[in-house]
C-alpha cells in the first residue's frame, strides 16, 4: 500500500505533463469529435432548406413592357431582392464588397429590341448581368434570369403566331370542315395516321404579328405568375419512414460514440507512456533503487504494486473519458440510449485494454533508462505514428495501402478495429457487431502490452546484469 502511494505521489508531482498530455491534448481530440459529431446532427435535419441568392435588378429601360417589375416578381421566390442604386462606383462596390451576388442591367430599349426579335426570330437581346466572384450563387442566379426571358419569349410569341387554316388543311388533304365533325376512333380528326414529330415537321411555317409593349407587358406579367404556379412547378413530396429513421438514429449514435472513443488514442498513449516511464525510472535508479534492494520487500512485489497503481489510475482515465463521451453526444444532440449495454461495455472494456497497454509500454522505456526528454520524443513520434495510421486521423478508405499494412503493425489500428466491431460501424458497417472480431482485436491489443512487459523485462534485466550501464557516470578527482 505504501508502495502504491509512493508511485500516486510521484505520478502527481508531475502535473505540468499531465495537464499537457490528459487535458491539453484531450480537449484538442475532443473538439475534434465535437466537429464530426455536431456536424453528424446537422446532416440528420428533416428539410433543406436553401440560401437565397442576394439579386439586384437595374432598369434602365423605364420598366417598358413590365420586364423590369415581372423580373424582380420572378426572381422573389428563389432570390433576395437588394436595392442598388444606378450609379458606377455604386455597382462596382456592391461587387468587390459581395453585397449581391449578382447584379441584372436592364439597358435602354431592351423591350422594343425584345419585340423585334420575336416579330422577326432573331435572337433575343441579353441583358448584362455582373457576378460575384465569392461563389457560385450568382451563376445560379443568373440561369433563372435567363429562364425567365425565355418565358416571355414563348408566351410572347405562342400568342401572336398564327397558322393559315386552309395551307393546314391541304397538307392533311381533307377538308376543314370535315375535318371538325370526325369522329375517327383515334379522335385525331384524320390525323391520327402521323405520330407527333412527323406532324410537326409537316405543319405549314406559322405567321408571326408584331407585339405591341402591352402584348410584351401580359407576357412578361404571365412569365413571372410561372414561378409560384403550383401546378407548374410541383413540389416534391418527403415521406417520413419511422422505422428507418430509427435505425439511422442508432447508427449515427453508434458512429458518433465510436470517434469520440478512438479519440482517446493519442492523449492516452502520451500520458500514460511518458508519465509511466519517469515514476518507474525514478524507483530504479540511483540512491532510491539501493534503499529499495536493501529493503525487506523483494523488488519484484513493489513493481508490480507500481505497475498496479499506474494501471489503476489509467482505468479511471478511461471512466473519465467515457463520461466525456456521453456528454458530448448529449451536447450534440443524440441521443446515447439508443445504444446497447452490450456495446457500450465492449467499447470501453477496449478503451481500458488498450490504456494498460500504454502502462505496459511506459514500463518497456523505463526500464531501458530512457531520459525524460527521450521519453518525450519517442511517445510522441510513435504516439503520431498510431494516430494517423489508425484511421482516427484519416478515413481508412483515404488511406494508401502500404499505409494499412504499416497501420496493421501497431495497435492503434486493432484498438480502433476492435471499437468499430463492438458497434457495428466504420470498418465493421458491412458485417455489423462481431464479438468474435472484437475479441479478436482486442487480443491483438492485449499482445502488444505483454510484448512491450516482455522486452522490458529483458532489457531491465540486460542493464541490471551489467552495472556499468544501470549505474549513472560519477566524477572523480584526481588526487
Amino acid at each position: 500500500m505504501n508502495t502504491c502511494k509512493a508511485t500516486l505521489r510521484v505520478l502527481f508531482s508531475h502535473r505540468a505533463y499531465l495537464l499537457i498530455y490528459l487535458v491539453f491534448v484531450g480537449i484538442m481530440m475532443m473538439s475534434i469529435s465535437w466537429s464530426m459529431l455536431s456536424g453528424t446532427s446537422d446532416s440528420a435535419a428533416a428539410a433543406f432548406e436553401p440560401a437565397k441568392m442576394r439579386v439586384a435588378v437595374i432598369d434602365r429601360d423605364s420598366d417598358r413592357g413590365g420586364i423590369a417589375s415581372s423580373m424582380r416578381t420572378y426572381l422573389s421566390d428563389s432570390s433576395e431582392l437588394v436595392n442598388v442604386d444606378d450609379a458606377s462606383e455604386t455597382l462596382q462596390q456592391a461587387v468587390v464588397s459581395n453585397w449581391v451576388d449578382l447584379i441584372v442591367i436592364i439597358p435602354d430599349g431592351f423591350a422594343d429590341d425584345f419585340i423585334d426579335a420575336a416579330a422577326t426570330g432573331e435572337n433575343p437581346p441579353s441583358v448584362d448581368t455582373v457576378t460575384s466572384y465569392t461563389s457560385g450563387a450568382g451563376s445560379m442566379a443568373r440561369i433563372n434570369v435567363i429562364g425567365f426571358l425565355s418565358l416571355t419569349r414563348t408566351a410572347l410569341i405562342g400568342s401572336h403566331t398564327t397558322v393559315d387554316s386552309a395551307a393546314l388543311a391541304a397538307m392533311a388533304g381533307i377538308d376543314i370542315g370535315d375535318t371538325a365533325g370526325d369522329s375517327s376512333e383515334d379522335g385525331m380528326g384524320g390525323f391520327g395516321e402521323f405520330s407527333n414529330q412527323d406532324m410537326l415537321d409537316m405543319l405549314p411555317a406559322g405567321q408571326i404579328e408584331k407585339p405591341s409593349v402591352g402584348d410584351l407587358f401580359e407576357a412578361s406579367k404571365a412569365a413571372a405568375a410561372s414561378a409560384s404556379d403550383m401546378d407548374a412547378n410541383h413540389k416534391v413530396a418527403v415521406i417520413d419512414t419511422a422505422s428507418a429513421d430509427a435505425e439511422s438514429a442508432s447508427d449515427t449514435a453508434a458512429s458518433g460514440f465510436g470517434n469520440t472513443m478512438k479519440t482517446a488514442l493519442y492523449p492516452l498513449f502520451l500520458a500514460m507512456t511518458v508519465c509511466g516511464s519517469m515514476i518507474l525510472g525514478t524507483f530504479t535508479t540511483g540512491e532510491v533503487r539501493r534503499r529499495l534492494t536493501a529493503s525487506p520487500q523483494r523488488m519484484s512485489s513493489m513493481g508490480l504494486q507500481r505497475l498496479l497503481a499506474l494501471s489503476g489510475f489509467a482505468l479511471v482515465v478511461c471512466v473519465g473519458y467515457l463520461v466525456l463521451a456521453v456528454g458530448l453526444m448529449v451536447a450534440a444532440g443524440l441521443d446515447p440510449l439508443t445504444l446497447s449495454a452490450e456495446e457500450v461495455l465492449m467499447t470501453f472494456g477496449a478503451t481500458c485494454v488498450y490504456a494498460l497497454m500504454t502502462v505496459a509500454c511506459g514500463f518497456m522505456l523505463s526500464e531501458f533508462g530512457f531520459s525524460e526528454a527521450a521519453a518525450n520524443g519517442f511517445a510522441n513520434i510513435f504516439g503520431l505514428l498510431i494516430m494517423f495510421t489508425s484511421g482516427v486521423a484519416l478515413p481508412v478508405d483515404m488511406m494508401p495501402g502500404v499505409m494499412v499494412t504499416i497501420a496493421k503493425f501497431l495497435p492503434g489500428w486493432w484498438y480502433c478495429t476492435a471499437i468499430d466491431n463492438a458497434l457495428g460501424s466504420g470498418t465493421a458497417e458491412e458485417t455489423g457487431i462481431s464479438v468474435a472480431g472484437w475479441a479478436g482485436s482486442l487480443g491483438l491489443v492485449a499482445l502488444f502490452g505483454v510484448m512491450f512487459i516482455c522486452i522490458g523485462l529483458a532489457a531491465g534485466r540486460f542493464r541490471r546484469s551489467r552495472p556499468a550501464l544501470a549505474a549513472p557516470a560519477t566524477t572523480q578527482l584526481a588526487e
